[in-house]
């Protein structure tokens, strides 16, 4: 397995996986017609894209969306974060930070296109089949998933030439939804083989491609989808990223916790007024450690140690969360004007107790507006905030939930969000005449 990971994560590199065009000549790589065209080889790239994306891509979906809604405090003044943490029209197209976020995620998307575009030219047990078609799909569909939850349009499929084809948020979450109904259909044609399952140890598929079903249809406003995708999550399943701490380790730990780190996460969670957590909120334990320190160029915040799921370098993080799907249901029964409902999906999360992660918040039940669907949403909000803290969910929570804030050029260090998103990276405009203007903020 191990030897699968290492060959095959420098493999799958030699694919199309950037829109940009990209030419490596290798001698010691495996011609592609001897990856593509096996069994072993297709499931060893599934092993590279999974170690590429848990080790390298996990990294900057975390810290870069984090920086942009105060999530994280950055204690230097190097000029990637700075440009981060300033946000606005300060933000420029040549960021290291957001060319990270974009290029890794199309690798990674590249590498799930290789495998859904040669998998039927390949023999193997059907459950086999099935198992890497559906992880394929989902992978696909999760890391398009992480493109639009930053950039106002993305390329559905990557384009060898460097040529790829931008789609709208709406095309790209609907072929997220897609993919994911695709991959359940996979499922329940034949079951997952045991052969397959060797490579998914850490995974119950099923309900992760639900989670997502979940999630996206939330995102794209088809309230009663995410509603029935959420209620048939099982609540006590873990799926997670798993980490040895040695030949791998846990990104976020990486970059804020180990050695000093300068981006560290602010306290309460970087929210403020009345969405700052209440006293006695279990949650605050979980993710936070309290430190006298502070920041001293963004704002002067407080900054904390992280603990919780970047503990230590092997410590693993989930793939999605329990409480998520509580959130979205109460969500999508707030926009649907079912409140009585939307409050019992935040009571469930407030007063969670037995959370199979350990994310118990142990507080007493909502006392706001249960008439007011903006009281409501502004309780999600800050419930996804606590809950899915370092998740890199908040930038799209923020501009989803809060559509209409004012953001100014730059320069509000406390502003929920400093950017609605992030320009595309240099780099993709000087090599793809494809690539749409920037947002404007």
């Amino acid at each position: 397995m191990k030897k699968l990971i290492k060959i095959f994560i420098v493999v799958a590199g030699v694919l199309s996986f950037t829109a940009c065009e990209t030419d490596f000549n290798n001698v010691n790589q495996p011609a592609e017609d001897q990856v593509l065209t096996t069994k072993a080889g297709l499931l060893g790239v599934s092993v590279g894209m999974s170690e590429s994306f848990a080790t390298s891509t996990l990294a900057p979906i975390v810290e870069i969306s984090g920086l942009t809604t105060r999530e994280f405090g950055n204690t230097l003044t190097y000029v990637t974060p700075g440009e981060l943490v300033i946000g606005g029209t300060m933000l420029n197209s040549d960021n290291a930070g957001v060319t990270r976020l974009w290029s890794r995620l199309l690798r990674d998307k590249g590498m799930a296109e290789s495998i859904l575009a040669n998998i039927d030219n390949v023999e193997m047990e059907p459950g086999t089949k099935a198992g890497l078609n559906a992880y394929a799909k989902w992978f696909k569909a999760m890391t398009l998933g992480y493109l639009i939850q930053n950039f106002e349009q993305a390329p559905i499929n990557n384009d060898a030439n460097g040529a790829s084809l931008f789609n709208t948020r709406a095309e790209v979450l609907a072929e997220c939804i897609n993919l994911l109904e695709s991959a359940k259909s996979d499922l329940a044609s034949n079951a997952i083989s045991d052969e397959f399952l060797v490579y998914t140890p850490n995974m119950d598929l099923e309900n992760v491609i639900n989670a997502f079903l979940a999630r996206y249809n939330l995102f794209a406003g088809n309230y009663e989808a995410a509603i029935t995708a959420a209620n048939a999550v099982d609540l006590t399943s873990m799926s997670e990223w798993w980490y040895d701490g040695t030949a791998t380790e846990n990104p976020v730990w990486s970059f804020a916790v180990f050695n000093d780190p300068d981006t560290k996460p602010q306290d309460n969670f970087g929210l403020t007024g009345s969405f700052i957590p209440e006293i006695g909120d279990g949650r605050i334990a979980f993710y936070l450690s309290p430190v006298d320190e502070t920041e001293t160029d963004f704002g002067f915040h407080d900054v904390d140690n992280a603990v919780g799921f970047f503990s230590t370098a092997s410590t693993s993080i989930p793939i999605y969360l329990p409480g998520e799907m509580l959130l979205i249901k109460a969500e999508a029964y707030a926009m649907s004007n079912d409140f009585h409902n939307a409050v019992i999906n935040l009571n469930l999360v407030r007063e969670k107790t037995d959370d199979v992660f350990g994310v118990n918040a142990a507080l007493g039940a909502w006392t706001g507006d249960e008439n007011s669907q903006s009281e409501i949403l502004d309780e999600v909000f800050k419930n996804r905030s606590i809950e899915l803290f370092m998740s890199g969910m908040r930038f799209e929570d923020s501009r989803r939930i809060h559509p209409n804030l004012d953001i100014p050029v730059s320069g509000d260090y406390f502003i929920e969000r400093n950017r609605n998103y992030y320009p595309y990276p240099f780099n993709e405009r000087e090599n793809n005449p494809n690539t749409p203007a920037d947002p404007s903020i």
